[in-house]
């Protein structure tokens, strides 16, 4: 017969375990998987019948903590990659080739700042000076126009950082110079 001690270790390891991988709701397990762990060490430790459910307990509880501390590992990496981009600015060569008529609409420095232009066939291409995390290109065909869209954001070095290209009545393309922080 288990007692309260080891079947509370078990639940809450496996509540702990089972919400650790919900991202946001997940970090309530840095609560429960040590909570789990405590119980279940006592009940070992006193030695109470169904150790199992202690032993169980103890291992939710543990793999649970392990995943919300690789989230936070995550979590901080990923703001600092932002932090480091975000006030950063390079030159960029923004690019759309299309067939047909379409509308160009870009950011540079100012994320907030969009600048649109009509384009009547052909291709666009600008050399801006923007974000190196938020910059964007876009395109999109002007109705009636089913033609094809390529946008292209290029870094001074040649490198290529976003392609997207898309055909069709509603095609639209988008690019970002931050893509190039996830290759």
């Amino acid at each position: 017969m288990a007692t309260g001690l080891t079947k509370a270790a078990l639940i809450i390891g496996i509540v702990a375990i089972v919400l650790a991988f919900i991202p946001v709701v997940g970090f309530i397990s840095f609560i429960l998987g040590p909570l789990a762990l405590i119980l279940g060490i006592i009940g070992l430790v006193k030695q109470v019948p169904r150790r199992g459910y202690a032993i169980t307990g103890i291992i939710t509880g543990a793999a649970a903590l392990i995943v919300c501390i690789i989230y936070v590992i995550i979590a901080v990496a990923l703001v600092n990659v932002v932090e480091k981009g975000v006030g950063e600015t390079a030159p960029f060569t923004y690019t759309v080739t299309g067939t047909g008529d379409y509308t160009v609409s870009y950011t540079e420095e100012s994320v907030t700042e969009e600048h649109t232009e009509d384009v009547a066939g052909g291709e666009f291409s600008r050399e801006v000076t923007a974000s190196t995390v938020f910059g964007s290109l876009g395109a999109s065909n002007a109705h009636g126009n089913t033609g094809t869209l390529t946008c292209t954001i290029t870094q001074a070095d040649g490198t290529v950082v976003a392609k997207d290209s898309a055909a069709g009545a509603s095609a639209t393309v988008a690019c970002l110079t931050g893509e190039g922080f996830m290759k």
